[in-house]
């Protein structure tokens, strides 16, 4: 059974931003998938970019070594990135990540896979004394992807099978010597996985105002919490809410993420959050 990276992604309509690095078979199913996005392409080889087919597609293409050379994009540039093979390539993976974690906006996503070490028939030739890896290929096990991804800020993970076998009977075989075979990880092979750049909601918290409005708004509401100037604050609160349209739900699912003493907070602000 195999389920594919770009399987993961859904279609919209939407102008979005796209990066897709080592991915060139993608770009098409891509660009079905999104039709009004801007889509840039990092390869190291400049005969990828150069291909007729290549050229005949509406992609941005950018010729270079991404495991050496900086990308060359801003910060939080990005809606999505696609780069399926930074995780096994990357000659610092923590570094990649959290590179590419910048040059995604706060509401943007990565897609990424995994070799996986704990895959069975990886299990047996380590046994048998022989490693499966040659050269810069990594294998991982999802604790460490876990880890990485923790340690480059991304906020919420989720783990796909890619290649499983389609009898998993092997993986079960190692899983009565002991080994834990959560989600059948011992019959797969990859792992695909989507990692978010901030919470679900936080994410949607931060599509409705602009990010100079969303930094004001908690500016405010952290001089509420802790009592400093609690009435000119509350003003300026309640100028910022009629100026920019902040209706009362929004309000109070902002407290809840910003605060630590949120509902004495809520309390405070009792009347604004009811006429909002």
């Amino acid at each position: 059974m195999k389920t594919r990276l770009i399987d993961l992604l859904t279609e919209s309509p939407e102008p979005l931003t796209i990066l897709v690095i080592d991915g060139s078979e993608q770009l098409v199913h891509l660009q079905a998938l999104y039709p009004n996005a801007e889509i840039h392409a990092v390869t190291p080889y400049a005969e990828v970019a150069e291909h007729e087919a290549a050229a005949a597609l509406d992609v941005r293409w950018h010729v270079m070594d991404w495991q050496r050379e900086p990308l060359p994009f801003p910060e939080e540039m990005f809606d999505r990135i696609v780069a399926e093979f930074v995780l096994e390539f990357a000659y610092e993976p923590y570094d990649v990540l959290a590179a590419l974690n910048r040059r995604l906006k706060e509401t943007g996503t990565l897609y990424t896979a995994y070799p996986n070490v704990r895959y069975h028939r990886v299990l047996e030739l380590l046994r048998a004394g022989e490693f499966p890896v040659r050269g810069e290929r990594r294998l991982y096990a999802k604790p460490e992807i876990v880890r990485l991804l923790n340690d480059a800020l991304y906020k919420e993970i989720y783990f796909t099978p890619g290649d499983r076998d389609d009898d998993p009977g092997a993986g079960a075989a190692w899983a009565r010597e002991g080994f834990a075979n959560f989600n059948d990880d011992l019959s797969t092979r990859t792992w695909l996985v989507r990692a978010d750049r901030s919470t679900a909601a936080a994410a949607n918290l931060k599509t409705f105002f602009s990010a100079e409005t969303r930094r004001e708004l908690a500016r405010l509401l952290h001089r509420i919490e802790y009592g400093v100037a609690p009435a000119e604050s509350i003003a300026a609160l309640r100028e910022l809410c009629v100026r920019e349209g902040i209706f009362s739900d929004y309000l109070a699912d902002f407290i809840g993420e910003v605060c630590v003493h949120a509902e004495p907070v809520k309390a405070e602000l009792r009347g604004l959050l009811e006429e909002s």
